[in-house]
């Protein structure tokens, strides 16, 4: 069943002005009817207290001297009024005389009063007092049949509506498919030559003008003029598709378009052939080409993961390998949209870019992790692990931002941009002449392309000097390897210490991370201090994790200038105290008394136990960690004490 907005022109106005009409008809009908029925009621209860009153009137004589015969004729006179259903003449308690029964009315007493209306089961019930001298000598009941009246005159009221509406119907059809073909004639002459250059592709055709100068006139001859346009433009379409083909086929990367429920490529750029070795008239010959030459190991993902992303209809991209044709394995990352047609997905679009060396810098990256665990695990001690991934996580931090930036510049690459561009040419493949040479947006396409290509390029090389970064970074990590296992042959004994250079020795470890966040480090260090009795691994653990603690403090609260204010001094009863305070995001004073509790943390993604650890290495040294801080945004402080040297020092390896 056609729907409205399926209904040829003509329909829709005759349908328009039969329900505008009817409309307003119906309003006008309903408004006269409810005035009518007001009306009808007013009077009716008016002609029933007249009726009454001229009943009560004549029968102030009967009344008075209580005949019963005249009282029974002047009731029993009523029945010339066929409104009337009962009626009764009564003086005191005594009924003179009755017409008609009480069936379906209340009692005499549950009559309203004297010149009050009340309605019943459709009758209208009065009361008439009958006067003699200004003296109530005796009562007129009276009951009327107010429905049955009311229906009769509905009745009559609803033939006549119907017939008015009958014939302003036959009125409204006949004027409106008169007037409207002055209207509809031209606008259908209008369909039809363009259904015609649609169907043939027949610019020649010209739509007829008749000499109208209205606005359908001016719309038929601008009409004409655009299929002249388009007509000269033809020659320079194949000449323009041809262009930003050779611009496609540029770019460095496959674009590429498949159906969306087979994936079967209908558009391979000639690119295929120099990232994979495959032309493009071998990927278009298979339908099923491309799921053949995925790797073994990723086919069943990648397929399943393409259907998922097809299924969600949203732009996307993710990372597999292919088997290029001379063997070798290409890691390929797939980045398209979803085309919708009348609501189901219709194609798939997108570009394959080779990621192969981006690749394996992240498994460089993923063996030197591995080799870190691997020494840590040799050395023998929980301790020095974890010392050692805290040594390097603000170089891996380093190399994490570089990460991070490469996935967001590749992220923020123009290829979707392009895929997009892609499309419009293809949405324009009919009159791609006349959307380069008149569409704003057609006009901006090659100049466009070019500037994308230029900036890959420029992305290409930013990615690379990245690279090279991740590359500085590794090498950074592998010093401080070295020198964490340089303690760790030592760790476990106590030994008689400078505390400056302990703190010096942590500040280096931490110079990188210092550099990136631009943290400002004052040195507060030249009082003159005893030694200290400790194990410097511990001693380093405590401090390079205060250190990086206050490194996150100060990132989260954003101040214009980080600082770092390390101080060294000594304290009183025979310590050394070591302070380190920044003006980060501070910590508030319900965290303050449990932030050195195991587990507890305020951090998204900490653990817990890097305070709590570090509160008892500083106790089994015979030492102290304290923490304070005004509140938050005010930044804080933290204190470790440690033993002077020879001040009744704790054996090594003693518990707290």
């Amino acid at each position: 069943m056609k729907t409205f907005y399926d209904l040829p022109i003509q329909r829709k106005m005759l349908l328009m002005t039969m329900l505008i009409c009817g409309t307003v008809l119906c309003v006008a009908i309903a408004a006269l009817f409810t005035f009518q029925v007001l009306n009808f009621r007013a009077n009716f209860q008016r002609d029933t207290a007249t009726l009454a009153a001229i009943i009560a009137k004549n029968s102030t004589a009967i009344v008075t001297f209580g005949d019963t015969n005249s009282a029974g004729e002047m009731v029993q006179s009523l029945k010339a009024k066929p409104t009337v259903a009962f009626a009764c003449l009564v003086t005191g308690t005594n009924v003179l005389a009755q017409y008609g029964e009480l069936s379906e009315a209340p009692a005499l007493a549950q009559f309203p009063r004297a010149g009050e209306f009340l309605y019943f089961n459709g009758h209208l019930l009065y009361t008439q007092p009958v006067e003699s001298d200004n003296k109530e000598v005796g009562t007129l009941y009276l009951q009327s049949d107010y429905q049955a009246t009311l229906r009769a005159l509905l009745g009559l009221y609803a033939l006549v509506i119907l017939g008015v509406m009958l014939v302003s119907a036959l009125l409204a059809v006949l004027l409106s498919s008169r007037l409207q073909r002055v209207i509809t004639a031209p606008v259908l002459q209008l369909a039809e030559t363009a259904r015609v250059v649609g169907e043939k592709k027949d610019y020649s055709v010209r739509a007829p003008v008749n000499g109208r100068r209205d606005e359908l006139g001016r719309l038929t001859e601008s009409f004409n003029e655009m299929l002249g346009r388009i007509q000269s433009q033809d020659v320079a379409l194949n000449l323009s598709q041809q262009k930003m083909e050779a611009m496609i086929h540029s770019l460095d990367g496959i674009v590429w378009e498949c159906a969306a429920d087979s994936f079967q490529f209908t558009f391979v750029s000639r690119q295929s052939e120099r990232l994979l070795g495959y032309t493009a008239e071998e990927w278009l010959a298979n339908p099923n080409f491309w799921a053949e030459k995925l790797h073994p190991e990723d086919a069943a993902k990648a397929i399943q993961t393409c259907h998922e992303m097809v299924a969600r209809r949203k732009p996307y991209s993710y990372d597999y390998r292919m088997v290029a044709a001379d063997g070798r394995t290409v890691w390929i990352r797939e980045s398209g949209v979803v085309l919708i047609e009348h609501g189901d997905a219709a194609a798939v679009r997108g570009i394959f870019q080779d990621i192969s060396e981006q690749r394996e810098s992240a498994v460089k990256l993923e063996r030197l992790n591995h080799k870190l665990v691997e020494t840590s695990r040799q050395a023998g001690m929980a301790e020095v692990a974890t010392g050692v991934l805290h040594n390097v996580g603000n170089v891996l931090n380093s190399v994490s931002v570089s990460a991070t930036l490469v996935g967001d510049r590749l992220r923020q690459s123009k290829v979707p941009n392009l895929c997009r561009a892609a499309n419009l040419l293809r949405e324009q493949n009919s009159q791609l002449a006349a959307f380069l040479t008149n569409d704003p947006k057609g006009k901006l396409l090659p100049e466009y392309f070019a500037v994308v290509a230029a900036q890959l390029a420029d992305e290409q090389a930013k990615l690379i000097a990245e690279m090279n970064s991740v590359g500085q970074h590794i090498e950074h990590i592998k010093e401080i390897v070295a020198m964490q296992q340089s303690y760790a042959k030592v760790s476990g004994a106590f030994e008689n210490l400078s505390p400056v250079e302990l703190v010096e020795d942590a500040l280096r470890m931490n110079a990188a991370a210092f550099e990136r966040h631009r943290v400002q480090v004052v040195r507060e260090l030249d009082q003159p201090v005893p030694l200290v009795c400790v194990d410097r691994h511990k001693v380093l653990q405590i401090l390079i994790n205060i250190i990086r603690n206050a490194k996150y403090a100060m990132d989260a609260q954003q101040p214009e200038h980080k600082q770092l204010v390390v101080r060294v001094e000594l304290a009183t009863s025979g310590r050394v105290k070591l302070s380190i305070r920044d003006n980060g995001i501070g910590i508030a004073p319900d965290h303050l008394v449990k932030i050195f509790n195991h587990g507890f943390t305020t951090k998204k993604d900490g653990h817990g136990f890097g305070l709590h650890s570090g509160a008892n290495a500083a106790k089994e040294m015979g030492g102290s960690l304290v923490a304070e801080s005004n509140g938050l945004g005010q930044g804080a402080s933290f204190m470790l004490e440690l033993p002077v040297a020879g001040a009744n020092n704790k054996e090594p390896g003693a518990a707290a």
